[in-house]
Order: structure tokens, then sequence, then C-alpha cells
């Protein structure tokens, strides 16, 4: 009887035991499920959910005030939406590279042979840069994806077909530039995209206060030509170009623009030697693209064709090789503000000294 009596106890005991758990078990639930106040406004304030990850953060269900997107146009009139502040930016193009340096940020992911490698972009730090397969013409878009960027900028006349491919994986801005002004100007574009605006106004200044510095300078007294191409089948940077447009504030350009755009960029036009001899240029700078590693410079090219000899430019060692990616592909306020500078000090020694203004 007793021993009856200890196992109703016992099991008494036990069904108290177990209520008191599911008891404290509903409290628990209760409790994560409802945070109080208190705990909601810590949340609030400190921007992280009550794990400590930030509410901004991709794992995070929730989005903060700051991924509210926002619609742009790109050149081609295509409208795209973009994180109110982008931060993950990979480049098929040199303006964007140059772009983000002047604005202390970094790419995610840039082309091969880009100007990002460098030393006067981004250092050593280049050499951990992602770099996408393919080439210019044809980018990995794998490569592309795994970066996870916000947007992706290309060429206008050269990224365009990749859109559709892109559509999965980030929105495409295709740029197109013909003027130094339209460099400044997607230059602070970046800047507002990426909250960078102080930076973009720095760079900017810096970049005009240059030009200013050598149009007061220059003693603009020596002609010069930028030829560019692969062989002998050249082409010009003529006054249109953005270069050659750049160069023509400075010192004589006596290259008019085309009717029709045309080259490797607005401005540029296809071009030959007896033309060249017409006006016989002070100093030719010489812009070699090379597709293979025995390419040889362009200025060897030409050393076989009698007219090359003429050239006062020639007769008088008045030719520059000048680095490609920079001169020609770069675009943006930096890589311009270095072909002044290399220009400069190339036409007019005496006055620059080839020092860095």
């Amino acid at each position: 009887m007793n021993r009856n009596r200890n196992n109703v106890g016992f099991k008494c005991i036990g069904a108290l035991l177990v209520l008191l758990l599911l008891l404290a078990g509903c409290g628990q639930v209760k409790e994560e499920g409802n945070p109080s106040a208190e705990n909601a406004a810590s949340v609030a304030d400190t921007g992280n959910d009550p794990a400590g990850q930030s509410s901004s953060g991709k794992d995070s269900s929730t989005t903060s005030p700051q991924q509210n997107p926002v619609t742009i146009t790109d050149s081609t009139g295509a409208s795209l939406e973009l994180p109110s502040q982008v931060k993950r930016i990979a480049c098929l193009t040199e303006i964007c590279v140059d772009s983000l340096a002047e604005l202390g940020m970094e790419p995610v992911a840039v082309v091969p042979d880009s100007i990002a490698f460098h030393p006067e972009f981004f250092g050593e730090r280049a050499a951990s840069f992602v770099q996408i397969r393919g080439g210019f013409m044809e980018p990995s878009l794998e490569d592309i994806a795994q970066a996870k960027p916000d947007v992706v900028i290309g060429l206008k006349g050269t990224h365009d077909m990749l859109r559709d491919g892109l559509q999965s994986i980030a929105p495409l801005y295709i740029a197109e530039l013909k003027t130094y002004e339209d460099s400044i100007a997607f230059l602070e574009m970046m800047g507002k995209w990426t909250g960078e605006e102080a930076a973009a106004a720095a760079a900017k200044q810096k970049f005009l206060d240059k030009i200013a510095d050598y149009k007061q300078k220059s003693p603009n007294n020596r002609s010069a030509l930028i030829l560019y191409g692969a062989d002998v089948n050249f082409g010009i940077d003529t006054a249109g170009s953005l270069v050659g447009s750049l160069l023509a504030e400075l010192t004589p350009y006596p290259w008019p623009a085309p009717v029709e755009d045309g080259g490797h960029q607005a401005g540029g036009m296809a071009y030959s030697l007896e033309k060249v001899l017409e006006t016989n240029p002070d100093h030719i700078f010489i812009e070699t693209f090379s597709f293979s590693p025995d390419s040889q410079p362009l200025s060897e090219q030409f050393a076989a064709n009698p007219l090359w000899g003429k050239l006062k430019a020639v007769k008088e060692n008045q030719i520059t090789e000048v680095r490609t990616a920079i001169w020609a592909n770069g675009r943006g306020t930096r890589s311009l503000g270095i072909v002044l500078d290399e220009a400069m000090s190339t036409l007019y020694p005496d006055t620059f000294k080839g020092s860095v203004q």
C-alpha cells in the first residue's frame, strides 16, 4: 500500500515537473516571438538583428532604407535599377577602373591588361584583383557572376550585347565618352552612386587645376600628333577625339575632326603617312595595340617605309611610344592627367622638366 502510494506520489511529482517545463517552454517561445520594447529599441538603435548581424547584410530578411533601389538611365537609354548606395562594381571598361581609383574604391573584377595594374591606380593591391576571363570583347559571364557585383560597367559599341546575358547577374551600365567633360560627368555620377561625392569633387578639381596650370605655362609652339594601330594600317586621334581635344587646348594640334566618327573611339580616323607628311608635326605619340607577345612597336614597323624617314619628328628623334592602355583606353580624369603629364613634359622639357604637375 505504501509502495502504491509512493508510486502515485512519484507520478504526481513527475507530472508536475513536466507541466512546469512546458510552462517554462511556452514562456520562452513567447519571449522570443515578441521581444520587449526595450529589446526592439536596442535593435533599432544598433542596426543589428538579435543575432548580431547587420540588417543590411545579404543574409538578412529585412531591407534597410539604404537598400531601396534607384532608377538610372545609361547612354543607350536603358533604364536600370541600382541600390541607393553602390559598393560592388565590375569593370569591363577602363573609365570604370579610373573612376573607382579616383573615388578611393576598388573594382570587384576587371578585364586582363587593365589600367588597374599600372602603379598609378591601385599600386600593389591590384595583384589580388579578380580578372575576368574571355577578354575585352567577350568577357566571361561566369567570372562576373562570381564577383557578385551591384552593377557592371561596359563601353558603348562593345558590350551592348551582354545585357541579356547579365540580366540575372547584375544591371549593365553602358558608358559613352566623347570629351573630357563626359569623363568628369561620369566620375561625378559614380560619386553619387557610391556616396563618394566629396572624393569625386576633389578629383575633378585636381584635374581641372592641372589643365589650367598647363594652359597657363605652355609655350604652345610645338605641334603634336597621336597615332594608333596594330600595324601599318593606322589611324590618328583628331582634335575631335577625347585625348586629341585635350591636347589641342595646350599645344598646336592641326588634325581636324572627321565628318563621321570612327576608329577606336569617337574622333579617330584612318590615315596615311603621305597625309601625315603634309602637316609634318613636331612630335608624334604612338599607341601600339599588341595582340600577341611578339608584336612590334608601331614605330619599328614603320621603319621600312621611306616616307617614315622623311618626317621631321623621325629625323629629330621626336617619337614617343606611350602606354596604350592609359592613353587610348583610360578615358577617366586620372588617366587623362597622366596623359597631360607625359605629353607636356615630353613636348616642353625645358618648361616642365619631365616632372609630374
